[in-house]
């Protein structure tokens, strides 16, 4: 089968990310012995977010408090007692323990836990609206139970909030628009596009803008819709590429998915320059492999590759930390870098294999 190796790469890739464990809080316990009563507190729950990290202006973040009898007798009496650090509100929701709250102290009451037995509950903390430095915080944790105590201490980080970003983003985003666009009009690039040219690219874009946000909205498949969503863009822009085979074809293509994005579905101009740069980097390579419209399949997959990490790395690096305000855990952030590139290199394929038919018929 044509391509098998290929498709069955892409599997395994798939496979791997869906067993890849989410990193879990780790806990300091104060002193070596080794106490029956395993306690771990894990925040955020979204293990694809960083661990032990929250961005200041986030709304609610959900924690969860582990305890499991670890020892071989049954524990009774357990209590358990949670100093919260001032700088976090604090929120709790109807739960099947005994739970209160008193200002930055809770305190919830288990009861009994055998041998191998474990209970959770949840508290709900919202970090401050804004800070000016980075500020670490410590959670201090009592555990009582059967006449005996312990004690731990679990820290996380507030980092500022990325509002400088969101302002430092949509500025250069406008301006690197504005230079593409005198660059364009400097060299007559904009000239050289027909109407059948600007036709096909718009009807390429309306595809990307509408037809496959709305399936992905459809059809949430989780970790993987970067690979999903990569797959068929990559082979419309390769399609465009060859049947415009006019310079700067993908940055007016990404370009025209951005406007209609805005007009559909409201999305903000500070996204401009990572659709921007989508095209950018495709166009650039289409310059170093000397005008080269993914005429080859080498270059296909090459440009495919390109947009699908650097689109990932602008997206979960920069663009989503400023929109969300959340902190992505490395481990996923490489993990979709994976999956984009896969779906880059799948696309680029297809994405030739398509453009050649096309460009026949049209002949």
């Amino acid at each position: 089968m044509k391509h098998q190796w290929i498709l069955s790469a892409i599997l395994a890739l798939v496979l791997t990310a869906s067993f890849t464990p989410g990193a879990l809080a780790s806990e300091e316990t104060s002193g070596s012995y080794v106490s029956p009563l395993e306690c771990s507190l894990e925040i955020p729950l979204d293990r694809n977010q960083a661990p032990d990290v929250l961005v200041a202006g986030h709304s609610w973040e959900r924690a969860r408090l582990n305890l499991e009898n670890k020892g071989t007798e049954p524990l009774y009496n357990v209590t358990v007692f949670i100093e919260v650090p001032g700088d976090l509100d604090i929120g709790m929701s109807p739960q099947p323990y005994n739970i209160t709250e008193d200002g930055q102290k809770i305190t919830a009451k288990i009861g009994e836990l055998s041998t191998g037995q474990s209970a959770s509950f949840f508290l709900d903390v919202k970090p401050p609206a804004s800070i000016e430095y980075k500020k670490r915080i410590t959670f201090k944790i009592l555990a009582v139970y059967s006449g005996e105590t312990q004690q731990s201490e679990h820290s996380i980080t507030i980092i500022p909030p990325p509002s400088w970003s969101t302002y430092i983003t949509i500025l250069v985003s406008l301006l690197v628009f504005f230079g593409v666009l005198a660059a364009l009009k400097r060299f007559g690039v904009l000239d050289l596009f027909s109407t059948i040219d600007l036709i096909t690219i718009a009807l390429l874009a309306s595809v990307i803008a509408v037809v496959f946000r709305y399936l992905s909205k459809l059809v949430n498949l989780g970790w993987f819709d970067g690979l999903v969503i990569a797959i068929p863009t990559v082979v419309l822009m390769i399609v465009a590429l060859q049947l415009v085979r006019k310079p700067g074809t993908a940055t007016l293509l990404f370009t025209c998915v951005l406007l209609i994005s805005m007009v559909v579905w409201g999305s903000h101009i500070m996204w401009l320059g990572f659709y921007l740069a989508e095209g950018v980097v495709v166009d650039l390579l289409v310059f170093i492999f000397r005008m080269d419209y993914a005429d080859r399949r080498l270059t296909a997959v090459i440009y495919g590759i390109s947009r699908g990490g650097v689109s990932t790395l602008l997206f979960y690096l920069l663009y989503a930390p400023v929109e969300w305000k959340i902190s992505y855990a490395p481990w996923y952030i490489g993990i979709q870098l994976a999956l984009a590139c896969a779906g880059g290199l799948v696309g680029g394929l297809l994405g030739y294999d398509t453009a050649v038919k096309m460009s026949g018929a049209r002949l």
